[in-house]
């Protein structure tokens, strides 16, 4: 009796595979690969379907775009499939007999079959299309048949016979790619791995790590020293500080972010992590200021707080814009990032800066607002007002003294009354209310101004929302 066979309605719906599939590449295709295929021969057979699309793949397989794209990568590499478009994504499913169609003469490769099934003593390679992938690979990338096979040697004796052909070619394209093409190569590469295995000891006691040392713990070890110019000291020390909290990739992810940062040797890591935890703490003080809860705190750190604290906001100043935020009804950190940025434009990076800032912005809009009830009106300030303001004082130099004279001839009309009045005033050289008297020959008067102290909480009352504030410029 057979393990498995059809039932008599099986042909009512149904998805053929061809069983080469099964046989030659199943093996060899990660767990999304298959499921992608697999799915992927089902919606081909119902072509107008509705759902024939990426993003019902997706939601299907709980897998997003980049995973899908990387899958049909994947099985295109293996010549399952063409990729026919990027964007839009498009695929057609191949014959996996048209995947073989690549003939190789069986002497070309007879010495390297026999090496190849010598390093897999218990692998029956009953079918020659099981060594093709291997043939494809020395062709697409001109490497020596002897020299795959010194590769994947020390594969096999570094993860044992098990190890699947897909770790070996990934492990022989990263080595191409490194340069590696001969011989002798690949034994200096090899050496250069078998020389760290004492330092990586120490790693991984630092870290934590109790399972074998690996390749790719050795390749890591070569990026951090090598590429990235660690010192086996540094290396430690921030090893230390991720004991039992993740391993090499935890420890692979932390000294990148030193790198990027310029964190290099054991003081510059200390400084830095203890910073780092000084700035955890300040993004916990300010989501709770503004009502706000993130389960992750770094990515809050790395994206806010760091830059803020790069251009030179101190902890209090940081603290003062999220109290005014939360005041203000400003409730998210990019709107308050903006706030921020508005700050630093204008140089004002402490408590006192920002809150002289403010008190500048108060008094000339009180300034404007006088000028406006000079006219005969009683309103609010707005952009307009704003812009104006700045270009007879900032652009035209005209004193306070004689735009509120001049205010004061507008009696019952426009600002940009005023603005025409100002505007010939300063064609003819009129910059004071002595000369627009002359001029003018009205009368005015002239009342003083006198320097206000504002409070914390009538600064706050006055810290405008975030689209008031992106506007102003002063």
């Amino acid at each position: 009796m057979s393990l498995c066979s059809f039932s008599k309605d099986y042909e009512q719906n149904t998805v053929q595979l061809d069983k080469n599939f099964i046989l030659n590449y199943m093996n060899d295709c990660s767990e999304q690969e298959i499921k992608v295929y697999l799915l992927g021969l089902a919606m081909s057979s119902e072509t107008l379907s509705p759902d024939n699309s990426p993003s019902y793949m997706c939601d299907f397989l709980g897998l997003t775009e980049e995973e899908l794209n990387t899958a049909f990568k994947g099985l295109g590499d293996k010549g399952l499939v063409n990729i026919i478009s990027e964007s839009p994504l498009e695929v057609q499913f191949k014959n996996i007999r048209s995947a073989y169609a690549r003939h190789y003469k069986k002497e070309k490769y007879a010495d390297f079959n026999t090496q190849l099934q010598s390093l897999f003593p218990s692998v029956n390679f009953a079918n020659s299309n099981q060594y093709t992938v291997y043939y494809d690979f020395i062709e697409e990338t001109k490497i020596k048949p002897e020299t795959l096979i010194m590769i994947a040697r020390y594969c096999v004796n570094l993860k044992g016979e098990n190890i699947k052909t897909k770790y070996i070619l990934t492990v022989a394209k990263s080595w191409i790619e490194e340069g590696v093409r001969t011989l002798e190569d690949v034994e200096e590469k090899i050496k250069q791995l078998e020389t760290v295995n004492e330092a990586i000891r120490m790693i991984c006691k630092a870290v934590g790590k109790k399972s074998e040392i690996d390749l790719e713990d050795k390749n890591l070890y070569i990026k951090w020293t090598s590429s990235w110019g660690f010192a086996l000291d540094a290396i430690l020390y921030a090893a230390k500080s991720l004991k039992n909290k993740g391993g090499f990739s935890r420890l692979d992810s932390l000294l990148d972010e030193l790198y990027r940062n310029n964190a290099m040797s054991v003081i510059e890591i200390e400084n830095y992590l203890n910073n780092k935890q000084a700035m955890y703490k300040l993004a916990v003080n300010v989501n709770k200021t503004l009502g706000l809860y993130y389960e992750n705190i770094e990515y809050i750190v790395e994206k806010y707080i760091s830059s803020w604290l790069s251009k030179g906001f101190d902890e209090n100043a940081i603290m003062l814009v999220a109290e005014y935020c939360f005041n203000k009804s400003i409730r998210t950190l990019e709107a308050m990032n903006k706030s921020m940025l508005k700050f630093y434009a204008e140089g004002c990076v402490t408590t006192q800066a920002i809150n002289e800032h403010l008190a500048m912005l108060m008094q000339r809009d009180m300034a404007i607002k006088k000028i406006i009830e000079l006219t005969g009106f009683s309103r609010n300030v707005n952009m307009a007002d704003r812009d104006m303001y700045k270009v007879w004082t900032s652009q035209w130099n005209l004193d306070y003294e004689l735009i509120e004279y001049g205010a004061s001839l507008c009696q019952g009309k426009p600002l940009s009354a005023l603005n025409n009045l100002l505007a010939k005033w300063k064609s003819n050289n009129v910059y004071t209310v002595e000369q627009a008297k002359g001029f003018v020959t009205l009368s005015s008067s002239t009342p003083a101004q006198t320097q206000t102290q504002y409070t914390k909480e009538q600064l706050g009352d006055y810290f405008y929302s975030l689209d008031e504030l992106d506007e102003i410029e002063v």
